[in-house]
């Protein structure tokens, strides 16, 4: 009877286990863009859901983060992938091919008036990013820093405007405003991400 008892509660064990995990669907998502655009204040934000107030620091490579946030049926984990050029030649593709889902978080705040250089990166790092995702994948692009409201983050309205030449026909792509650094817009542009995995 003892020996009845110890079987059963390690197959009730093993059958909670196989419930949890079909309980939720994993998701990996990857976080690519220019440097200093947001993407690590991103995913520190997801993980503890309130604002980000410490200086950023430059992710250097990639930083892997499991389970990371749980919405709804969705478990989601990130690859957090260094901006500067020779991270993007090294990391994005190889990030791109485990993930889901794709995040190009943007500095909504560089324009080409005051930054040519920034812009002309930001705009280069676009196109790349869609050369190299499969057009299966959804592709949310986060115009960030929203809060930085005096320095007249592109919208995005203007933003079909400026990256009109980018070849987004034929995939699932939003472009929408956020504040990593405050949370304003993240969880919305997640959910629309979701809907598409």
């Amino acid at each position: 009877m003892f020996y009845l008892y110890i079987v059963d509660s390690i197959y009730m064990g093993f059958i909670s286990k196989i419930m949890e995990k079909s309980d939720y669907k994993e998701v990996t998502i990857s976080l690519i863009g220019p440097p200093s655009a947001g993407k690590t204040t991103l995913t520190r934000f997801m993980k503890s859901g309130k604002p980000v107030l410490e200086k950023p620091y430059t992710t250097l490579g990639v930083e892997i983060r499991k389970n990371l946030i749980t919405i709804d049926q969705f478990r989601i984990s990130t690859i957090d992938t260094g901006g500067q050029k020779v991270f993007q030649q090294t990391y994005w593709e190889a990030a791109i091919e485990q993930s889901d889902a794709v995040i190009f978080v943007m500095d909504a705040t560089i324009r080409e008036e005051n930054n040519s250089e920034l812009y002309q990166l930001v705009k280069s790092q676009l196109s790349y990013s869609f050369d190299i995702i499969p057009e299966v994948l959804p592709i949310l692009i986060l115009l960030n820093k929203q809060d930085l409201k005096e320095k007249d983050p592109i919208q995005p309205i203007e933003f079909m405007e400026l990256f009109s030449d980018t070849n987004i026909k034929g995939r699932s792509v939003a472009f929408m405003p956020s504040s990593a650094k405050y949370g304003d817009g993240v969880e919305p542009a997640l959910r629309w991400l979701l809907e598409y995995v």
